[in-house]
């Protein structure tokens, strides 16, 4: 009875999140996956449903007496929903970090950063730095709200890579900084000059 249960809560989560994530089946994510969750990265939504359902039916299948078996699959199964969902949540609150089609275009832009002035160039960067830091909070707190072992690793290596980037952006800012304090320097010396 207690399976049974625990069966029909599984397919009803499973059916939830397909019908809130429905319109992507086609999108492509571009998170990293555990091996252990998923067989591939960069696939399309709909992959990742098929895997989820693959995981369903073998529970679903399973005829044993033994509540490890059911739970060891129970807890892939929510670990999978939860990966993917989180995912697409990232995915929909910001599209210009995860769309295939603009990252050309976002690409294009950070090019166009290094041929703005400076003072614009600076300005750019300090708004880099604050999305970084936004980002890597939040992967920060995600790690601390993880439930597995898993989740903590994955977020903790995502804030990693956040901070390695902040340190970059923020040692730009500080050469930039005194390029334009020693632009100023000279244009005061040439202003005296006269």
């Amino acid at each position: 009875m207690i399976v049974q249960q625990l069966v029909q809560t599984l397919e009803k989560k499973v059916q939830q999140l397909y019908q809130t994530h429905q319109a992507q089946q086609e999108e492509k994510i571009f998170a990293k996956f555990d091996r252990a969750l998923f067989s591939e990265n960069g696939q399309t939504t709909a992959f990742y449903f098929a895997e989820i359902n693959q995981t369903l039916k073998k529970i679903q299948s399973l005829d044993s007496g033994e509540l490890n078996h059911y739970s060891f699959i129970a807890e892939r199964l929510l670990k999978q929903c939860t990966a993917l969902s989180e995912a697409l949540n990232r995915k929909r609150k910001s599209p210009l970090l995860n769309s295939t089609a603009l990252k050309p275009h976002q690409k294009r832009t950070s090019h166009d950063i290094h041929t703005l002035p400076p003072r614009e160039r600076l300005e750019k960067y300090y708004e880099a730095l604050q999305q970084l830091n936004h980002l890597y909070q939040q992967q920060r707190d995600n790690e601390r709200l993880a439930v597995s072992e898993t989740e903590k690793a994955y977020h903790s290596q995502l804030a990693e890579r956040y901070k390695k980037r902040r340190q970059k952006c923020q040692e730009a800012i500080d050469l930039l900084e005194e390029y334009l304090a020693f632009k100023k320097k000279q244009e005061n010396k040439n202003q005296s000059r006269k």
